[in-house]
Protein backbone atom coordinates (compact mmCIF):
# COMPACT_ATOMS: atom_id res chain seq x y z
CA UNK A 1 0.00 0.00 0.00
CA UNK A 2 2.70 2.21 0.27
CA UNK A 3 4.33 1.93 -2.58
CA UNK A 4 1.35 2.18 -4.33
CA UNK A 5 1.09 5.60 -2.26
CA UNK A 6 4.28 7.09 -3.57
CA UNK A 7 3.38 5.87 -7.07
CA UNK A 8 0.30 7.28 -7.10
CA UNK A 9 1.50 10.73 -5.66
CA UNK A 10 4.32 11.07 -8.07
CA UNK A 11 1.86 10.70 -10.77
CA UNK A 12 -0.62 13.01 -9.48
CA UNK A 13 2.79 15.56 -8.08
CA UNK A 14 3.44 15.50 -11.91
CA UNK A 15 0.11 15.60 -12.96
CA UNK A 16 -1.40 18.96 -10.83
CA UNK A 17 2.29 20.64 -11.32
CA UNK A 18 1.31 20.01 -15.49
CA UNK A 19 -1.85 20.78 -15.61
CA UNK A 20 -3.31 24.54 -14.66
CA UNK A 21 -6.71 23.97 -12.89
CA UNK A 22 -7.99 24.69 -9.44
CA UNK A 23 -8.34 21.65 -7.49
CA UNK A 24 -10.70 21.52 -4.35
CA UNK A 25 -7.81 19.41 -2.38
CA UNK A 26 -4.80 19.99 -1.44
CA UNK A 27 -2.03 16.64 -2.56
CA UNK A 28 -1.81 16.46 1.86
CA UNK A 29 -4.87 15.99 2.45
CA UNK A 30 -5.30 13.51 -1.00
CA UNK A 31 -2.95 11.48 0.99
CA UNK A 32 -2.81 12.07 4.25
CA UNK A 33 -6.15 13.18 5.92
CA UNK A 34 -7.92 9.92 6.65
CA UNK A 35 -11.31 11.49 7.54
CA UNK A 36 -12.30 10.54 4.32
CA UNK A 37 -12.28 6.98 2.46
CA UNK A 38 -8.98 7.68 -0.94
CA UNK A 39 -12.12 7.17 -3.71
CA UNK A 40 -14.34 9.83 -2.20
CA UNK A 41 -11.28 11.93 -1.85
CA UNK A 42 -10.31 11.38 -5.34
CA UNK A 43 -13.57 13.08 -6.31
CA UNK A 44 -12.41 16.09 -4.54
CA UNK A 45 -9.81 16.82 -6.92
CA UNK A 46 -11.63 16.50 -10.27
CA UNK A 47 -12.93 19.99 -11.27
CA UNK A 48 -16.63 19.53 -10.53
CA UNK A 49 -17.11 20.15 -14.55
CA UNK A 50 -15.64 16.89 -14.71
CA UNK A 51 -17.30 14.86 -13.09
CA UNK A 52 -21.10 13.28 -14.54
CA UNK A 53 -23.06 11.94 -11.88
CA UNK A 54 -26.31 10.15 -11.02
CA UNK A 55 -27.31 10.25 -7.58
CA UNK A 56 -26.93 12.34 -4.03
CA UNK A 57 -23.69 13.48 -3.18
CA UNK A 58 -24.64 11.79 0.16
CA UNK A 59 -25.71 8.20 -1.06
CA UNK A 60 -24.37 5.20 1.18
CA UNK A 61 -22.72 3.71 -1.97
CA UNK A 62 -20.54 5.50 -4.63
CA UNK A 63 -19.61 3.41 -7.72
CA UNK A 64 -17.04 5.64 -9.78
CA UNK A 65 -16.44 4.37 -13.23
CA UNK A 66 -13.39 5.72 -15.12
CA UNK A 67 -14.67 5.10 -18.92
CA UNK A 68 -13.93 5.88 -22.36
CA UNK A 69 -16.56 6.55 -25.08
CA UNK A 70 -15.65 4.43 -27.60
CA UNK A 71 -15.00 1.06 -25.11
CA UNK A 72 -17.43 -1.50 -25.95
CA UNK A 73 -16.99 -2.57 -22.66
CA UNK A 74 -18.38 0.70 -21.00
CA UNK A 75 -21.27 0.61 -23.63
CA UNK A 76 -21.66 -2.95 -22.65
CA UNK A 77 -21.97 -2.11 -18.69
CA UNK A 78 -23.78 1.73 -19.14
CA UNK A 79 -27.09 0.13 -18.85
CA UNK A 80 -26.74 -1.72 -16.25
CA UNK A 81 -25.34 1.24 -14.27
CA UNK A 82 -28.59 3.06 -14.96
CA UNK A 83 -30.63 -0.04 -14.07
CA UNK A 84 -28.76 0.11 -10.34
CA UNK A 85 -28.94 4.02 -10.39
CA UNK A 86 -33.14 3.71 -11.06
CA UNK A 87 -33.30 0.78 -8.29
CA UNK A 88 -31.44 1.83 -5.36
CA UNK A 89 -31.70 5.25 -3.82
CA UNK A 90 -28.93 4.70 -1.79
CA UNK A 91 -26.47 4.39 -4.67
CA UNK A 92 -25.07 7.27 -6.58
CA UNK A 93 -22.98 6.71 -10.11
CA UNK A 94 -19.65 9.12 -11.23
CA UNK A 95 -18.64 8.73 -14.28
CA UNK A 96 -15.00 9.92 -15.01
CA UNK A 97 -13.00 10.56 -18.07
CA UNK A 98 -10.59 8.24 -18.87
CA UNK A 99 -9.89 8.44 -23.09
CA UNK A 100 -7.02 6.06 -23.87
CA UNK A 101 -8.44 4.75 -26.83
CA UNK A 102 -7.71 6.98 -29.95
CA UNK A 103 -7.82 10.91 -30.10
CA UNK A 104 -11.67 10.87 -30.90
CA UNK A 105 -12.07 9.69 -27.75
CA UNK A 106 -10.39 12.87 -26.08
CA UNK A 107 -12.58 14.97 -28.43
CA UNK A 108 -16.09 13.03 -26.91
CA UNK A 109 -14.38 13.37 -23.25
CA UNK A 110 -13.94 17.32 -24.26
CA UNK A 111 -17.01 17.75 -25.61
CA UNK A 112 -18.65 15.97 -22.57
CA UNK A 113 -16.99 18.16 -19.93
CA UNK A 114 -18.06 21.16 -22.41
CA UNK A 115 -21.69 19.97 -22.43
CA UNK A 116 -21.68 19.81 -18.61
CA UNK A 117 -20.81 23.76 -18.32
CA UNK A 118 -24.06 24.10 -20.16
CA UNK A 119 -25.51 21.71 -17.68
CA UNK A 120 -26.44 18.70 -19.75
CA UNK A 121 -23.19 16.89 -19.28
CA UNK A 122 -24.95 13.76 -18.20
CA UNK A 123 -27.77 13.88 -21.19
CA UNK A 124 -25.02 13.60 -23.50
CA UNK A 125 -22.89 10.78 -21.51
CA UNK A 126 -26.04 8.71 -21.53
CA UNK A 127 -27.05 9.64 -25.50
CA UNK A 128 -23.43 8.56 -26.31
CA UNK A 129 -23.61 5.31 -24.41
CA UNK A 130 -27.41 4.44 -26.36
CA UNK A 131 -26.07 5.25 -29.86
CA UNK A 132 -26.83 2.00 -32.13
CA UNK A 133 -23.56 1.27 -34.29
CA UNK A 134 -20.97 3.11 -34.83
CA UNK A 135 -21.01 6.78 -33.99
CA UNK A 136 -20.54 9.37 -36.76
CA UNK A 137 -20.78 13.30 -37.02
CA UNK A 138 -24.55 12.94 -38.58
CA UNK A 139 -25.38 11.14 -35.17
CA UNK A 140 -23.42 13.55 -33.25
CA UNK A 141 -24.89 16.68 -34.51
CA UNK A 142 -28.22 14.88 -34.03
CA UNK A 143 -27.49 14.56 -30.35
CA UNK A 144 -26.42 18.11 -29.88
CA UNK A 145 -29.73 19.18 -31.37
CA UNK A 146 -31.99 16.83 -29.56
CA UNK A 147 -30.24 18.11 -25.88
CA UNK A 148 -31.02 21.89 -27.42
CA UNK A 149 -27.21 22.22 -26.69
CA UNK A 150 -25.36 26.10 -27.82
CA UNK A 151 -23.46 24.60 -30.53
CA UNK A 152 -21.69 27.62 -30.36
CA UNK A 153 -20.75 27.62 -27.36
CA UNK A 154 -20.31 24.20 -27.17
CA UNK A 155 -17.53 23.97 -29.81
CA UNK A 156 -15.82 27.01 -27.98
CA UNK A 157 -15.59 25.55 -24.77
CA UNK A 158 -14.10 21.96 -25.79
CA UNK A 159 -11.34 23.25 -26.98
CA UNK A 160 -10.38 25.68 -24.10
CA UNK A 161 -7.68 24.55 -21.98
CA UNK A 162 -9.22 24.42 -18.97
CA UNK A 163 -11.27 21.86 -20.29
CA UNK A 164 -8.48 20.03 -21.94
CA UNK A 165 -7.10 20.22 -18.59
CA UNK A 166 -9.88 18.72 -16.92
CA UNK A 167 -9.58 15.81 -18.90
CA UNK A 168 -6.16 15.24 -18.47
CA UNK A 169 -6.59 15.38 -14.36
CA UNK A 170 -9.40 12.45 -14.21
CA UNK A 171 -7.25 10.51 -16.90
CA UNK A 172 -3.92 10.96 -14.59
CA UNK A 173 -6.18 10.21 -11.65
CA UNK A 174 -7.37 6.99 -13.55
CA UNK A 175 -3.74 6.01 -14.26
CA UNK A 176 -2.42 6.76 -10.72
CA UNK A 177 -5.38 5.03 -9.56
CA UNK A 178 -3.94 1.37 -11.22
CA UNK A 179 -6.39 1.89 -14.31
CA UNK A 180 -5.08 -0.17 -16.86
CA UNK A 181 -7.34 0.46 -19.70
CA UNK A 182 -11.16 0.76 -19.15
CA UNK A 183 -13.99 0.46 -17.57
CA UNK A 184 -11.86 0.68 -14.25
CA UNK A 185 -14.19 1.36 -10.99
CA UNK A 186 -14.45 1.50 -7.48
CA UNK A 187 -17.18 0.20 -6.08
CA UNK A 188 -17.32 2.00 -2.59
CA UNK A 189 -13.94 1.32 -1.47
CA UNK A 190 -12.95 -1.66 -3.86
CA UNK A 191 -10.79 -1.25 -6.99
CA UNK A 192 -12.53 -3.47 -10.13
CA UNK A 193 -10.33 -3.66 -13.42
CA UNK A 194 -12.15 -4.64 -16.11
CA UNK A 195 -16.04 -5.32 -16.94
CA UNK A 196 -18.49 -6.57 -14.17
CA UNK A 197 -21.87 -8.03 -13.86
CA UNK A 198 -24.26 -6.20 -12.18
CA UNK A 199 -24.47 -9.43 -9.86
CA UNK A 200 -21.38 -8.64 -9.23
CA UNK A 201 -21.62 -4.73 -8.48
CA UNK A 202 -24.42 -5.21 -6.17
CA UNK A 203 -22.43 -7.57 -3.77
CA UNK A 204 -20.09 -5.48 -3.28
CA UNK A 205 -22.48 -2.60 -2.45
CA UNK A 206 -23.97 -1.48 1.24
Amino acid sequence: MRYFKRIFLSVILTALSCLPVKAEMTIEELFFDNSKPFHLKMLDVIPKEGIVQIGNDGAENTIIEFMDYFCGYCKKVHPELLKIANDREDTRIVFLQHPVLSESSKLLANMVVAANIQKKGLEFHNALFGIEGNLNNAKLQKIIEDLELNSAKLNIDMSKEEVKNIVGISSFMASGSGARGTPTFFINEELVIGYISIDRIEALLK
